[in-house]
């Protein structure tokens, strides 16, 4: 029997949010899915919050402010039955299928976070999050999540995904294993191709140039040591998967080297191999406590526009 997966997701109304929705709908197993769509609705218009009128509007304007929120509340409603009926038409059971509609309490963010402790297997976001960024950036609520949430797998989907095609961007560090794990459980009765990448750092890329320092011989070594290692670590995933149920026809690898950003390489095999989904830990090997994520992880999701990206603890 599919074990259940309990899955939060984050909305606002905006065309990214519904867009998460839908992505929702068309990755998990339906039957094995309970999904809680959220709505934190604002204390007062952010133009006025940004101009610190916040009292001036919900005191000395009594009768707009009762408007404007009366408003903010059926716009909230009629959006949030619109992304249940995308879930029900996805055959997920409308009992199973819960909306939860608040005022703000510490904060956008902060508000989603608290929800999210409460048990769930992954926290859905859209790209432009509650706001509209410039260029690749995320919106400024969904950074917050992302960066708030660590213990709790978190989607982040930037747009229309219509592939099922998902890459996992792995390495030789304990959490790119539990990412293949994470992303073998959810994927396994849905008949979604998988492909294992690696990709190798070229050599000369530091402040010392190793060129200079490694010779030849080390070199032609290492690189032997590449072709060896990487088909025992894609053995070992791929083994990993089809324990998880994953079909060994779904499964592929892959890797780059060598490679002079490895940021860009994921992404450019993201897109030329026509990719929906990136699945990557959420650190590497370094596993710096100082950093809320990899620098690679970072690199990636800043510049995934137009993929759902699954950062895994």
């Amino acid at each position: 029997m599919t074990k259940t997966r309990k899955i939060l997701i984050a909305v606002d109304g905006s065309p990214d949010s519904h867009d998460a929705v839908r992505y929702v709908g068309q990755t998990c197993t339906p039957e094995a899915l309970e999904v809680s769509l959220m709505h934190v609705m604002p204390t007062v218009p952010k133009t006025l919050r940004d101009l610190d009128k916040e009292a001036f509007f919900t005191e000395e304007m009594k009768h707009k402010y009762a408007q404007w929120k009366r408003k903010r509340e059926e716009a909230a409603e009629a959006f949030l039955v619109n992304a249940s009926n995308i879930l029900v038409k996805a055959k997920i059971d409308e009992r199973r299928v819960r909306v939860i509609l608040q005022q703000e309490k510490m904060g956008l963010a902060r508000d989603i976070l608290g929800e999210s402790e409460r048990g769930y297997d992954a926290i859905v976001l859209g790209r432009s999050g509650f706001s509209k960024p410039q260029g690749f950036f995320l919106g400024s609520v969904s950074r917050k999540v992302v960066e708030g949430v660590e213990d709790i797998p978190v989607w982040v989907v930037g747009g229309e995904i219509k592939s099922r095609r998902i890459l996992l961007a792995v390495d030789v560090s304990d959490n790119s294993h539990r990412a293949v794990v994470y992303a073998g459980d959810f994927t396994a009765s849905t008949e979604a191709e998988l492909t294992l990448y690696h990709v190798v750092r070229s050599f000369g890329l530091g402040i010392v140039d190793e060129n200079l320092i490694l010779d030849e011989e080390m070199q032609e070594r290492f690189v032997e040591e590449v072709q060896n290692d990487v088909p025992r670590m894609f053995s070992g995933y791929s083994e990993s998967l089809k324990r998880s149920g994953v079909a060994r026809t779904c499964i592929s690898s892959k890797h780059t080297f060598p490679s002079y950003s490895r940021a860009a390489d994921i992404l450019r095999e993201a897109k030329e191999g026509g990719y929906g989904t990136i699945v990557i830990g959420r650190k590497g090997l370094s596993g710096a406590p100082e950093f809320l994520m990899g620098s690679v992880t970072n690199k990636v999701l800043s510049r995934a526009k137009g993929f759902a990206v699954w950062i895994v603890p």
